[in-house]
């Protein structure tokens, strides 16, 4: 299913897809996709920084260690890790990642101005975001499926991770992400202009609050990016 909004853009350049074989285990996953054309992925400003740390507090102080797994958009995924037969404490969703930084008085990576509202998103809404740059992405479909035995893609890390039980996007040329991490291939770099966003949601989180995360992410990432939304879409 899809929404238009705003008056924006009715096609993204990629079609989104989310696979038949995530719907059999994970029915009702949702992805509020943004576009944005003309961002500068340079170092944060004092605004954004400040922000990002304010976040980090008042999570650490609202959740505490007990309560990350508690939050709609961490306990839906790792529902959905069970259901592919992987052990959400080894292979975590992203956001549940930032949050435990958070919780535990980790600072947080300081990447790029884009990245970092990726970050600040994630923190408040809960929600793992995949960030590609759109550039480097092969489409023109992009898949949300599920990992597949001896399927490995390079990961943020520099690690190569399998994907057998794990959520994955994929591109024309292979895994290029998802909730858990994405990929060195297509991620965002100071090069960037234009980036992809995909508020990746699990089943049964509510409709309002991905469409809330993704007004506020379109509204931070021109804020402290630049550029402009060219197109947004729930899948």
């Amino acid at each position: 299913m899809s929404g238009e909004h705003g008056g924006l853009p009715a096609q993204l350049p990629f079609d989104i897809r989310i696979g038949d074989d995530l719907s059999a285990v994970a029915p009702g996953v949702a992805i509020g996709a943004l576009l944005f054309e003309g961002v500068q992925a340079g170092p944060a400003g004092p605004e954004l920084t400040e922000a990002l740390a304010r976040e980090a507090a008042e999570a650490a102080a609202r959740l505490g260690e007990g309560g990350v797994t508690a939050l709609p958009g961490v306990a839906g995924w790792r529902r959905v890790l069970k259901a592919l037969g992987t052990d959400p404490a080894r292979y975590r969703p992203s956001s549940e990642a930032l949050l435990r930084r958070a919780v535990q008085g980790k600072p947080l990576p300081a990447v790029n101005a884009v990245v970092d509202v990726n970050n600040l998103v994630s923190l408040r809404s809960g929600l793992p975001i995949g960030l590609y740059d759109a550039d480097r992405l092969q489409g023109p479909v992009l898949t949300f499926g599920a990992g597949r035995p001896g399927e490995v893609y390079l990961a943020l890390s520099g690690r190569e991770i399998e994907t057998a039980g794990k959520p994955v996007l994929r591109d024309g040329a292979g895994v290029c992400g998802g909730p858990l991490t994405d990929s060195e291939r297509t991620k965002v770099t100071e090069g960037t202009r234009r980036a992809l966003m995909l508020l990746y949601a699990p089943p049964g989180f509510p409709a309002a609050d991905l469409e809330a995360a993704v007004d506020q992410a379109a509204a931070l990432m021109v804020r402290h990016a630049g550029g402009r939304v060219a197109a947004r879409r729930r899948v």
